[in-house]
């Protein structure tokens, strides 16, 4: 990875998106499929978590690209201006895409642009939204810990100096032996060479390297996203499922009819794969595992999307609920299916003994139904921004995955 071939890329990438590009046309188009956007950690080591572990509730899953464009990164700070400070970033994008190819091949995800890289405006008005939203309901140091925010940052101390390492280990316990710390510089220096993503070499011999945590998009950007591709928004990170929730500042009539159907849903224990190779993964999706229960959420989506009769309301929540318990026992015996096919896909181990490679989790599905887009001025800057006949005034259907209650 020279700073050659790291400029190159970056160079494509600006050539690829300019600053003018019609950016609405390179959005998927609404199509009647259950499609998620996520809206959460868009990071490499959270792709298992955070879109192989959906991959069998969606036929689709959207995720914000995670490019640097340098149309966009003032010069001081330019990857193709100076590609060496990009060594680590470029290194985790590499990695996040060879993770999320077989997905793409397939067709089972999209990454799209963030429109405000290309509409200013836009961009700028979620931006002052979010800050009006989050002065109000600042993020926590709690919502922060239950993120990869810290470990990320953490896993950047085992490429300090060596001779840094010896110093902190020494002030630490003056009376650590001379052999004992030479044991902690020679473990930081396995753990670089062997982590996928970590630059093996110290922050003496590089230039300091940019890092940047992904969220997608914010709240209001990505409610945008989803009325424009007929989209819903998914996450596993408790303060994003807080945010969703707070784009209703209550619930109207319509949406409480609901309630029966989504506590139904918060009652039930969904399996999710876990730590499983993508290429499994992808071919469970290939084999429509699930498909009876997608089929289940794609006609509960459209139902509450359509705007149905209010009058009618409350007998469909009913059918949803009452027909929830059979799909629930058919996804059951997939799973069961999946897990057999687990067991073809282990491999032997030293001495022979066997290990899989894949595992399944348990968890719970939360729903949120039809609720009204009424909060932190979200409706008025969607119905500014939206085509007429595009802009809806709840959103239908948002999903929240939670392990940590089942002992992730």
């Amino acid at each position: 990875m020279t700073d050659t071939r790291i400029r190159e890329f970056y160079q494509f990438i600006a050539a690829l998106w300019p600053v003018d590009t019609d950016y609405r046309a390179l959005l998927p188009k609404p199509d009647g499929s259950l499609r998620a956007l996520y809206l959460g950690e868009n990071d490499p080591e959270m792709m298992m978590e955070n879109v192989f572990r959906f991959s069998l509730y969606a036929d689709e899953i959207i995720l914000v690209n995670p490019f640097d464009n340098p149309n966009l990164v003032a010069e001081k700070y330019n990857p193709a201006v100076n590609p060496g400070e990009w060594r680590l970033q470029t290194l985790r994008l590499v990695y996040h895409l060879q993770m999320l190819a077989p997905w793409i091949v397939a067709g089972l995800v999209k990454l799209i642009p963030d429109p405000g890289d290309f509409n200013r405006k836009l961009g700028e008005e979620t931006w002052s939204l979010a800050a009006t939203r989050l002065a109000k309901n600042p993020i926590t140091s709690e919502d922060v810990d239950k993120t990869q925010a810290r470990k990320k940052t953490q896993e950047m101390f085992y490429m300090l100096p060596d001779d840094y390492v010896r110093r902190t280990a020494k002030e630490h316990d003056p009376n650590t032996s001379t052999r004992d710390v030479e044991k902690i510089v020679e473990y930081f220096r396995a753990y670089r060479s062997q982590h996928p993503l970590l630059l093996n070499a110290t922050m003496d011999q590089i230039p300091g390297q940019m890092t940047a945590m992904r969220m997608g998009a914010n709240l209001e950007m990505g409610l945008y996203l989803c009325q424009t591709i007929g989209a819903f928004p998914y996450t596993n990170v408790p303060f994003r499922w807080k945010e969703i929730l707070s784009a209703s500042d209550q619930l109207d009539a319509s949406a409480q009819v609901w309630s029966p159907l989504t506590n139904a849903f918060g009652n039930l224990n969904f399996k999710f794969l876990n730590k499983v190779d993508s290429n499994f993964a992808v071919t469970m999706r290939q084999e429509e595992r699930l498909g009876s229960f997608r089929s289940y959420m794609r006609k509960l989506w459209k139902s509450v999307d359509g705007n149905p009769d209010p009058t009618k309301i409350e007998t469909l929540a009913r059918d949803f609920k009452d027909e929830l318990e059979g799909e629930y026992a058919k996804a059951q015996a997939d799973w069961s299916a999946i897990d057999r096919d687990l067991v073809k896909w282990a491999v032997p181990a030293i001495g022979g003994i066997i290990s899989t490679v894949a595992g399944i989790v348990t968890g719970h599905y939360a729903l949120a139904l039809g609720s009204p887009l009424t909060g932190q001025g979200i409706s008025e800057f969607l119905q500014r921004n939206i085509k007429r006949g595009e802009f809806r005034k709840s959103n239908p259907l948002s999903v929240f995955i939670d392990l940590e209650e089942m002992g992730e």
